[in-house]
C-alpha cells in the first residue's frame, strides 16, 4: 500500500496534471485547431468553434461530478480516482489521431467535441475526488495545503503543455506545426497517463461509507442548500478569473497588447511556473489565517487591481505585460488556494463530501469557467472594448466578496 505522503500526494495530483495539460494545449493551439476543425473566412468564428469545443467539455463537468462523486461516497475514494483517471486519459490521446474538416469534413468538429464530452465527464470526477483524498488524508492544519497540491498539478500540467508546444512550435516552424506537429502534444500525453495509472494502482484509501441510504446530491440539496449556493458563487468567481488568466488571455495579448504568439505563450508559461510556487505559499498563509478570510481579501483586491494591470498589460510592452500577468496570478493564487480545503469541509459529514465538492467545483470550473473563453471573447468582439473581460471579473469578484460577508470560517 501507498503509504509516503509524498506518494500520497502524487498520487492525488497526477490526475490533475493530465487533465490542464490538455487545457494547455487547447489554449495554446485554439487557434490552429479553429482553422483545423472549423474553417471559416472569419477568423472570429473559427477561433469562436475551437473554444466551443473546449466549452463542451467543461459543461460536461458536473454530470461526471454527479457520478464520480456518488461513487467516492457510495463505493470508495480510490475507485472514483481510478476509474476517472483511466476515463479521462484516453480521449486526449485519441485527439491526436483526429483526422481534420479538411480530411473528412463536418465528422471532424463532431468527432472532436465528442472527445471532449467524454474528457469533460471524467474530469467532473477526478478534479473533486483527488481534493477530498488529498484533505481527508492531511492533518487539521494542512488541509488547505494538501488541497492546495490539486492546484499545483494543473499548473504543472499546463505548464508542461504550455512549455511542450511552444518548444514544438520553435523547433519544427508554424508551418509543420500547423499540418502534422499539433498531434505530437497529445499523443504524448499517454506517458502522463501510465505514470498516472502506476501511482493510483495501490492507493491508500482510509474511507469508509456508512449505511446511509439517501443519494447525496439529493442531501445536499434538501439540508445544505446555504451552503451549496454560497460555495458556487464563490468558487464560480475564482474560475472565471482562473480561465481568463491562464487560457483566454495569451489569445487576448495577441489580439490587444501588440504581442507575437511565441512571447504570448512564453509569459502564459512563466505564470504558469509561477502559479506552482504560490498556491502552496498562499494556502500555507490560509492554513494559519483561515481559509475564507484569505478569500474575503483577496475578492476585494481583484475587484480594485483587476482593470489597472490589464490596462498595463495593453501599453506595457514585454515587461509591463509580464510583470502584471504575475500580478494577476498572484492574485489568482491567493483567491484559489483556500477554496479546496474550504469546500470539502463545508459539510461535517463526510458521507456527502465527495458529491458535495465535485458538484460545487464541477459546476463553477466546467459551466463556468468552460464558457469564460468563448465568453470572454465574444464580449471583446460585440463591445469593442478591450478590457470588457477586466470589468465581468471586477463584477464577479465584488459579488463573492458580498457573499462572503455573510459566511463565517
Amino acid at each position: 500500500m501507498i503509504r509516503s505522503k509524498k506518494k500520497i500526494i502524487a498520487a492525488g495530483i497526477i490526475g490533475n496534471i493530465i487533465e490542464y495539460y490538455d487545457f494547455a494545449l487547447i489554449g495554446f493551439l485554439a487557434v490552429m485547431m479553429g482553422n483545423l476543425f472549423f474553417p471559416s473566412t472569419n477568423p472570429f468564428l473559427s477561433l469562436l468553434g475551437s473554444f466551443g469545443a473546449f466549452a463542451a467539455g467543461m459543461i460536461m463537468r458536473p454530470v461526471g461530478a454527479l457520478i464520480f462523486g456518488h461513487i467516492g461516497d457510495r463505493v470508495s475514494r480510490r475507485t472514483a480516482l481510478m476509474s476517472s483517471l483511466i476515463m479521462m486519459a484516453l480521449p486526449t490521446f485519441l485527439i491526436g489521431f483526429l483526422p481534420t474538416y479538411g480530411q473528412i469534413g463536418i465528422l471532424a468538429p463532431i468527432l472532436l467535441v465528442l472527445l471532449r464530452m467524454v474528457q469533460g465527464l471524467s474530469v467532473g470526477g477526478e478534479y473533486a475526488s483527488s481534493i477530498v483524498y488529498l484533505v481527508e488524508q492531511s492533518s487539521s492544519n494542512r488541509q488547505n495545503l494538501y488541497g492546495s497540491f490539486v492546484s499545483v498539478g494543473a499548473k504543472i500540467g499546463m505548464a508542461l503543455g504550455s512549455g511542450f508546444c511552444g518548444a514544438l512550435l520553435w523547433y519544427i516552424g508554424a508551418d509543420a506545426m500547423g499540418q502534422w506537429g499539433w498531434r505530437i502534444p497529445f499523443l504524448g500525453s499517454i506517458i502522463i497517463a501510465a505514470a498516472g495509472i502506476y501511482l493510483r494502482q495501490n492507493l491508500t484509501d482510509t474511507y469508509t461509507p456508512n449505511e446511509d441510504k439517501m443519494v447525496p446530491i439529493i442531501a445536499i440539496l434538501r439540508h445544505h442548500r446555504r451552503e451549496f449556493w454560497q460555495f458556487l458563487i464563490i468558487a464560480s468567481s475564482i474560475w472565471i478569473l482562473y480561465y481568463t488568466v491562464f487560457v483566454y488571455l495569451p489569445i487576448w495579448l495577441e489580439g490587444n497588447a501588440g504581442m507575437s504568439k511565441a512571447d504570448a505563450g512564453q509569459i502564459n508559461t512563466i505564470s504558469i511556473v509561477t502559479g506552482v510556487v504560490f498556491i502552496p505559499i498562499m494556502a500555507m498563509i490560509a492554513d494559519k489565517v483561515g481559509s475564507l478570510r484569505l478569500i474575503r481579501i483577496t475578492a476585494l483586491m481583484v475587484t480594485l487591481f483587476v482593470y489597472p494591470l490589464f490596462y498595463e498589460m495593453s501599453v506595457g510592452g514585454y515587461w509591463g505585460v509580464l510583470g502584471s500577468t504575475i500580478a494577476l496570478v498572484i492574485l489568482l493564487c491567493s483567491f484559489q488556494s483556500p477554496i479546496f480545503a474550504a469546500t470539502v469541509n463545508a459539510l461535517r459529514y463526510h458521507g456527502y463530501r465527495a458529491s458535495f465538492t465535485a458538484v460545487i467545483l464541477g459546476s463553477a470550473a466546467g459551466i463556468v469557467g468552460g464558457i469564460t473563453p468563448a465568453l470572454m471573447t465574444t464580449l471583446v468582439q460585440l463591445s469593442a472594448n478591450p478590457f470588457a473581460p477586466a470589468y465581468l471579473i471586477a463584477l464577479t469578484s465584488i459579488i463573492g466578496w458580498i457573499t462572503l460577508r455573510f459566511m463565517k470560517d
